[in-house]
């Protein structure tokens, strides 16, 4: 089950995801020392499942014109097939160690480092590519709020 992220939580991932990319521990504190929000660890893990999820989904080739019989026998497929259950262990993994790591920003920068390996793993992307596709993503969340 996706966990729900704001338009902000959004951004914040990814302002967090870039920080990690340019090895910036300065913006990660700033970013995990927001008052009333979710800790930053616990909101990477989110977004990572997020993300890695709706990457699986894309590679099984699932869409929002499928019948339900066909999404439902693409969905057996994807929980069937061992790469997605390593993406599945993965963001549970991710939650494990958010939910001991409070709002520590280098435990943050940790998860951060997993989610990239992760979309690397997928995707092939370096990353300098992956700054293009996070602000991509950026520019998505924008246009849509």
């Amino acid at each position: 089950m996706d966990i729900e992220l704001t338009g902000d939580e959004h951004l914040r991932a990814l302002a967090a995801l870039e920080a990690t990319v340019g090895n910036d521990d300065n913006a990660l504190a700033v970013l995990a020392s927001a008052p009333g929000e979710r800790p930053l660890p616990a909101l990477l893990a989110a977004y990572g499942q997020h993300t890695l999820h709706r990457i699986l989904i894309a590679a099984f080739g699932t869409d929002a014109t499928m019948d339900y019989d066909e999404t439902g026998r693409l969905v057996a497929e994807i929980n069937s097939d061992p790469t997605a259950r390593i993406v599945f262990v993965l963001t549970d993994a991710l939650h494990n160690q958010a939910a001991l790591a409070g709002d520590d920003p280098a435990a943050a920068k940790l998860i951060a480092g997993s989610i990239l390996l992760a979309i690397h793993a997928f995707t092939d992307a370096d990353n300098q590519d992956a700054l293009t596709v996070l602000h991509a993503l950026r520019n998505e969340v924008l246009q849509a709020g």
